[in-house]
């Protein structure tokens, strides 16, 4: 089994099957932009949730607040509040953000 989910506030810890730590959308804020001022419109792009994985396609969408919604095309693993998400168009790194939740 595998640790799905912590609640800091209930003290509980969640745990289930590889299956489990799978998903294929992610919110994040505090962002830091590289090539763009900021985000105002959906963009494709390649991301990465998790610093040795393989950039991933997905598409990210501004939200408010700061905020922008990730979504991957394919299902990832173990995407963690916390851990950092960046975004690359090919080679250049379009900006990055903390991941604050999984969806």
């Amino acid at each position: 089994v595998y640790v799905c989910g912590k609640d800091m506030d209930k003290n509980t810890v969640t745990v289930g099957p590889n299956e489990a730590l799978m998903h294929t959308t992610l919110r994040a804020d505090r962002w830091f932009w590289h090539t763009i001022p900021e985000l105002t419109e959906p963009m494709r792009v390649l991301a990465k949730a998790r610093s040795r994985m393989t950039e991933q396609p997905a598409t990210v969408y501004p939200e408010e607040n700061g905020f922008a919604r990730v979504e991957f095309d394919e299902p990832q693993r173990a995407i963690t509040p916390g851990q950092a998400v960046v975004l690359y168009d090919a080679d250049t790194v379009i900006g990055g953000g903390t991941i604050t939740e999984v969806l």
